[in-house]
């Protein structure tokens, strides 16, 4: 299941400059944009740190729900500063 959730460049406005700050922000996109619009609520969410910060580079994430499941998700920095948000799995 390959869903594109949402894309994380409208919300974002500050400038990345490490590729800490993808993965934090992807966190808390998650966290706080997708979960709601997915319907549920997510316990924790866990994203990997992009390898770079480059057009074309994806990073991962996980997060676990409110029952225990567990949602997966593939992204992909789109533009710089960027991110879209795809879910690769669902419970």
């Amino acid at each position: 299941m390959a869903t594109v959730v949402a894309a994380a460049s409208s919300l974002l406005g500050a400038c990345f400059t490490t590729t800490a700050d993808f993965k934090r922000d992807a966190e808390t996109f998650i966290e706080e944009q997708v979960a709601p619009e997915l319907g549920t609520t997510f316990q924790s969410v866990t994203c990997m740190q992009p390898v770079d910060q480059e057009v074309g580079t994806t990073f991962t994430c996980s997060a676990l729900d409110a029952g225990g499941g567990v949602w997966e998700f593939d992204n992909l920095i789109d533009a710089p500063g960027e991110f879209t948000v795809n879910i690769s799995r669902s419970p």
